[in-house]
């Protein structure tokens, strides 16, 4: 029999639980580490470059059965979503606060170190879920909120600028999203070859030269 791969049905008995005398709040903290451990398994073996780990890769890395894997997630979507989490609350430390009256400069450099570092953190999990995004509604999803959340903060960042490029508003700012998005970042890693210090400094000054171009960029700085 060949060994079950998530997205094949689950039988009814691989989704009961083994009678146990464990106590029923020892049995959920049980359950709850055994999940947070094929989640963290998951995100290894994908960090390490299995972009599509089966089940018993990711049993055998947490250390439980291929069946324990089935008890906790009926199929990739319900993982995904758990790895989703588990991702965000990573990368949260990575973005904070940037004061959008500061001089522009200042900005941009403070704004763009924080997009690359979560891009370089980010790099083998979307390289992972972007195999399985044309069937996954949960992982379109994720890239959606997470494109939706870097505009924003590029929106909240530059607001000053964007304001000033009066018609223009909508190509500066569709190019500071461009030039600061994962896609770029991956090229300019992967195909350019560029060290982590060179492709900041160049996505910088990719968003440097859009708002010179666009002639906002002393929009709000002292005369």
């Amino acid at each position: 029999m060949q060994p079950r791969t998530f997205g094949d049905p689950l039988s009814t008995t691989s989704q009961i639980e083994e009678p146990t005398d464990e106590p029923v709040d020892g049995r959920t903290a049980r359950a709850v580490r055994t999940r947070d451990g094929l989640v963290e398994a998951t995100i290894e073996l994908v960090e390490e470059g299995d972009f599509r780990p089966t089940a018993p890769r990711i049993a055998e890395r947490a250390g439980v059965s291929v069946r324990s894997v089935f008890q906790h997630f009926d199929d990739l979507e319900s993982l995904f979503a758990a790895m989703g989490t588990r991702v965000l609350e990573r990368l949260a430390p990575l973005v904070g606060p940037i004061d959008s009256s500061a001089p522009l400069a200042d900005r941009i450099t403070e704004f763009v170190r924080q997009r690359c570092e979560v891009h370089e953190a980010v790099t083998p999990i979307n390289r992972a879920a972007i195999l399985q995004a044309p069937t996954s509604v949960t992982i379109g999803q994720q890239f959606q909120s997470g494109h939706d959340f870097g505009s924003a903060h590029a929106e909240q960042v530059f607001g000053l600028e964007l304001a000033a490029a009066g018609i223009r508003r909508g190509q500066v700012f569709d190019s500071i999203v461009i030039a600061c998005s994962w896609t770029t970042w991956d090229l300019l890693r992967t195909l350019e070859h560029r060290s982590v210090e060179e492709a900041t400094a160049t996505v910088a000054a990719m968003v440097g030269l859009v708002l010179a171009g666009a002639g906002a960029a002393h929009a709000g700085e002292p005369a």
